[in-house]
């Protein structure tokens, strides 16, 4: 399940036809079927003819695209047919009303011409804008994160301008504007992942001896430390293992006292070989013994031989009765219990019983899985994402998680634990695993939502309205206000600026270069600018090439 970090657009649907047989039909359905087809495209092909005729009769015109942008007009003026001004004040035709800035020709850093970064004295504001380092390296993160759309460099869009009549005129026009603004900004590739057990802090348990359950001392949901006693299991399996530790002991016990015997006689020639007989035995004793010692050790109840040594038959027989259970539950047993086949299920961690699956009087068998314990502290987020998108991701990057189930208005921040190396056969997706704190449990595994891997972070990002942004067939520009807009007998102008796009945040796309902060932009409605462009450039396309000729 993945989820795009970014949308460029809805793919084509193709359309299925479906060819019938041909068929032989009778030929009144088929008008009636025509006829009810065509009846609505007859209504408006009458309904035009009658406004044609009353049009032609009352000498009414449909209103041009120019009234629009041209604003009131007054008797005696000559109109710029191109650029629907007064022809006397367009700045277009009459480049020496409004000289062009200087041509500061292509910035190789940021793709744009007359680059604002590079020379902020063609920013349309009051003051001249400063530029820090800050500005720039914002440029740079983003450039560097990932590709951006590019502008041809052989473009001249960014030379013309976009003027209007009047004030009126564009208000007429239905134009809005917006002020270019620095905001809080992050980019990141959205996935849809799931939650589960951390598999390092997750165990299930089943016990090594097959036998009955004599006892579930924990239940689902219980906290548990490493070591607690989760159920205890009837095995006569445990018994025996115990039974042979302690007939090894005695066997040892016995032969090493008849060594210790015979060793003040060594100096004499019977007593020297019986003591060498006595040795051997000795030694094959002790191998038992460590035998018996390394059965019960991979049952998990660790043996301490030399302790037991030192103990009478009595103590050495309650001891390795209630050899693994805790000292609280051998106070709990009576004497007339048998706890020789009592075998403990112990947790190997902290954690939460998420899962018990036995109860008392069943039996068991090994690796048979009874419980499962896992420390909810921490939890891992699964994601799925693109191939596409597993470019841009790296170790330690920033991941924002918020589950689909609302348990918390907030972002449950994590970091990139590991990346797969492999595709999904089915999806094509990569898997993604996050590492995240649960420390007041609001999380829950095999529950589902999106997570938010972090690019990049600006505090300042450059942001205007997305439909501020025109995409002209080779560049990407925004019509920028002229910083004397508003000033008496000025003409009512905007400039055409290419810019550089970054990501889109709601209904805001970022500029990562090409305009300045408190410059403003046409907004609302401002496709009316990007009509006038493309008129005034159509027959020459909208881009003039001037690349150099091959020599």
């Amino acid at each position: 399940m993945s989820h795009p970090s970014t949308v460029t657009g809805d793919p084509a649907v193709p359309v299925q036809i479906d060819v019938l047989p041909k068929t032989r039909a009778n030929p009144l359905p088929r008008f009636e079927h025509w006829a009810r087809h065509a009846a609505p495209t007859t209504v408006v092909i009458a309904a035009l003819a009658g406004l044609a005729w009353w049009g032609h009769s009352s000498e009414w015109k449909l209103p041009k695209f120019s009234s629009f942008v041209a604003g009131e007009t007054s008797e005696g003026v000559t109109w710029c047919s191109d650029h629907n001004v007064p022809e006397d004040q367009c700045i277009e035709c009459r480049a020496d009303l409004v000289p062009l800035p200087k041509n500061y020709g292509w910035c190789q850093v940021h793709g744009i011409p007359q680059c604002p970064f590079e020379h902020p004295e063609l920013a349309q504001t009051k003051t001249v804008p400063e530029v820090s380092d800050a500005d720039l390296e914002r440029a740079a993160r983003a450039f560097s994160v990932m590709p951006r759309p590019e502008n041809r460099g052989v473009c001249k869009l960014h030379e013309r301008r976009i003027q209007f009549a009047s004030i009126e005129a564009i208000e007429k026009a239905g134009v809005d504007i917006a002020v270019v603004q620095s905001r809080p900004l992050i980019e990141t590739v959205v996935a849809n992942g799931e939650i589960v057990y951390d598999a390092t802090r997750s165990a299930e348990l089943a016990s090594r001896v097959s036998g009955s359950v004599w006892r579930v001392e924990k239940q689902q949901g219980d906290r548990v430390r490493a070591g607690d006693v989760l159920a205890l299991i009837d095995s006569s399996a445990v018994g025996e293992a115990k039974a042979n530790l302690l007939q090894s002991i005695s066997q040892f016990r016995l032969r090493q006292a008849n060594v210790q015997r015979l060793q003040p006689l060594a100096d004499k020639i019977v007593a020297g070989r019986q003591l060498a007989e006595a040795i051997t035995s000795q030694e094959e004793a002790r191998i038992h013994l460590l035998g018996a010692q390394q059965v019960l050790a991979n049952l998990g109840l660790n043996v301490h031989v030399d302790e037991l040594l030192e103990l009478d038959a009595d103590r050495l027989d309650e001891r390795v009765q209630s050899l693994g259970l805790p000292t609280e539950l051998q106070q709990e047993l009576s004497s007339e219990i048998p706890a020789s086949n009592l075998f403990p299920l112990r947790s190997p961690i902290d954690g939460v019983v998420v899962e018990r699956m036995l109860t008392s009087g069943e039996v068991v068998d090994r690796d048979v899985p009874l419980f499962r314990v896992a420390d909810i502290s921490r939890m891992w987020l699964v994601l799925d994402v693109r191939q596409d998108d597993v470019n841009y991701l790296g170790l330690g990057q920033k991941v924002l998680f918020r589950p689909s189930t609302g348990v918390s208005n907030s972002d449950i921040e994590g970091a990139v634990a590991w990346m797969s190396t492999e595709a999904d056969d089915e999806t094509r997706t990569v898997k993604v695993r996050v590492n995240l704190p649960n420390t007041d449990g609001r999380l829950r595994a095999n529950t589902f939502g999106a997570g938010r891997i972090v690019l990049r972070e600006e505090s300042q990002a450059l942001m205007v309205p997305s439909e501020s942004v025109h995409w002209d067939g080779c560049c990407q520009i925004v019509f920028v206000r002229d910083k004397n807009f508003f000033q008496k007998d000025s003409p009512k102008f905007f400039h055409v600026r290419k810019v550089r796009v970054g990501v889109k945040d709601g209904d805001l796309t970022e500029i990562i270069a090409g305009v300045m902060p408190g410059e403003v932009v046409a907004s609302k409605n401002s496709v009316v600018l990007e009509a006038q462009l493309l008129k005034s450039n159509l027959g020459a396309g909208c881009c003039e090439l001037d690349a150099p000729k091959k020599k």
